[in-house]
């Protein structure tokens, strides 16, 4: 469980650090939002590749848990990045 968390903490610092950078280069622009959702939509398609090619439930259901981590986590870096580049306007 500690490795989902670990990759959860990496998820948020790598989709702050690319909102933020999006929110201050285009503030009128809701870009901010992309890096969070391509990471997003990333880790659903290898849970879902995942369990049509994988045969152990345990694999299946690592990746499954690791899309939610890392869901939440790109959750967390765009409401997080979004609030640091407001704050420098």
């Amino acid at each position: 469980m500690g490795i989902f968390v670990l990759i959860a903490v990496v998820a948020v610092i790598v989709v702050l650090q690319s909102a933020e950078y999006l929110k201050r280069k285009k503030p009128n622009s809701r870009t901010y939002l992309l890096p969070g959702f391509f990471l997003t939509v990333l880790s659903f398609i290898l849970m879902i590749v995942s369990y049509f090619t994988s045969s152990d439930g345990w694999n299946i259901m690592g990746y499954f848990f690791l899309f939610i981590f890392v869901s939440i986590a790109s959750f967390i870096g765009t409401i997080v990045g979004r609030k640091f580049g407001m704050e420098e306007e």
